[in-house]
């Protein structure tokens, strides 16, 4: 029974990506404006993304942004320093226009949450209940964007 529910997780996974890759940008940027459980699958694609390549910027970027809406505080600061180091590597056109001061503004986001009191354990369930309300569009998912025209999901 294990071993027929993790490989129809793995294909859940597997379809989410390959179809995800016709049109990426607006995939997920859809999933996550429905919130719910639809946020979980962003994070399945970004996890399968990573699993094919560690450093897949659409990956890092998902997976960082999932950390913040999801509270999971301890792993926001790594996320995002690691969407800046391999966003930094990217030369393609239309990113390169998109990226220009985004590292500063991470950077700026970071500093202030790490002046941020610690929550306590029900503000931290509060907010993870807030995680899964839709209507949220994905923080600059115009990155996403540009990548696509880009052609780096081709």
């Amino acid at each position: 029974m294990k071993k027929l529910l993790a490989m129809f997780v793995l294909t859940f996974a597997c379809k989410g990506v390959v179809i995800a890759q016709t049109n990426f940008h607006t995939n997920v940027t859809n999933l996550w404006y429905q919130g719910g459980e639809n946020r979980t699958n962003v994070l399945t694609i970004a996890n399968a993304r990573l699993a094919a390549n560690t450093n897949d910027f659409a990956g890092l970027f998902l997976k960082a942004h999932y950390h913040v809406e999801f509270l999971e505080i301890g792993a926001i600061s790594n996320a995002f320093l690691r969407v800046i180091q391999v966003g930094d590597t990217i030369t393609t056109t239309n990113f390169v226009k998109r990226w220009q001061g985004k590292p500063k503004e991470i950077l700026w986001f970071l500093d202030v949450f790490a002046e941020m009191p610690l929550m306590t354990p029900q503000e931290i369930q509060a907010g993870m209940h807030k995680a899964f309300l839709p209507n949220k569009p994905l923080p600059d998912a115009d990155l996403l964007e540009a990548l696509q025209k880009d052609g780096y999901f081709d």
